[in-house]
């Protein structure tokens, strides 16, 4: 099974090698992986769908033609892979908010979809982790199981209790809101001390109804720092081994924006992992932690 890195960056590179010129199909042909899957691997890797992706490349390319050359519009569409004018002409209004004709004679500056990368930095092991990104994350009600783990044993403690929690005990979480989604929280009562608490859980409406050996925790509204995992592996196969590089991951793309903002990881981190979401191939899951942002 080819990694989550190669599959991405293969794609990204033949979409590329012939935007216009390619039959969409021809750019996942090959690939070990189905294109309903690939979709849903490409939105949440870079945010945006596959399709959309492809057509706005289209249409960067088409207006390159169509600023740098005399090409008839019609020929322009034709070569970028529509088979009318008209539908060509409605793409490119809905993309750049002009037709092409009056594109060509407004003078205006255009903004175009630039093609995207994947950079060594983002392979783990071959897996992906992408960010950061700035996220506003809504207040959650959670209800879960609480672990104090020592921070030198949590890349192996914390998926130990992740585990057990989602086995044996998430379906006495009255009323989960989201019944597939796992969250862990870590909360740092004090940065003297040499644990943390950590919380396996699942979101509820509200803490009304807290379970006798549970714990309820609410994360307020935040502006957060987000990470995005892809991982060839199931999601509770995230042992000892893949936890640390992600850690680690992680930290050197925070280190990298440090100076835009300051990250208030003492408060706490979350993660999230839609297990209804794992494909048999590829699982995903994502981190947040609050952030300051840093003005001049």
């Amino acid at each position: 099974m080819m990694e989550p890195y190669k599959v991405l960056s293969e794609l990204l590179a033949r979409i590329e090698e012939d935007v216009s010129g390619t039959m969409e199909t021809d750019y996942w042909a090959d690939l070990p992986i189905s294109v309903v899957h690939l979709r849903r691997l490409f939105k949440f890797a870079f945010g945006v769908p596959l399709q959309s992706y492809i057509r706005s490349r289209r249409l960067a390319v088409s207006l390159e033609h169509l600023m740098l050359t005399e090409k008839r519009v019609l020929d322009i569409a034709i070569e970028c892979g529509y088979e009318h004018e008209q539908t060509f002409i409605r793409a490119f209004k809905r993309e750049y908010g002009l037709t092409p004709g009056e594109c060509r004679h407004c003078g205006k500056s255009i903004h175009v979809t630039p093609p995207l990368h994947l950079f060594p930095k983002n392979n783990v092991g071959g897996n992906l982790v992408y960010g950061p990104e700035m996220v506003m994350l809504p207040a959650l009600h959670l209800i879960g199981q609480m672990y104090q783990i020592e921070i030198a044993e949590a890349p192996t403690k914390a998926p130990e209790a992740a585990k057990q929690f989602w086995w044996s005990k998430r379906h006495e979480v009255p009323n989960p809101m989201e019944p597939d989604i796992y969250y862990g929280l870590t909360r740092t009562p004090d940065p003297a001390l040499s644990w943390t608490s950590y919380i396996p859980s699942m979101r509820v409406n509200n803490l009304r109804h807290i379970p006798d050996g549970f714990t309820g925790d609410t994360v307020p509204a935040s502006l957060c720092v987000g990470f995005r995992y892809i991982g060839n592996h199931h999601y509770e196969e995230l042992d000892e081994f893949r936890a640390e590089s992600l850690y680690k991951a992680i930290d050197r793309l925070a280190q990298e924006h440090n100076g835009k903002y300051e990250l208030l990881d003492s408060e706490f981190f979350l993660e999230k992992i839609d297990t209804g979401a794992y494909d048999g191939q590829f699982c995903q899951m994502e981190w947040y932690t609050p952030i300051r942002v840093r003005h001049a």
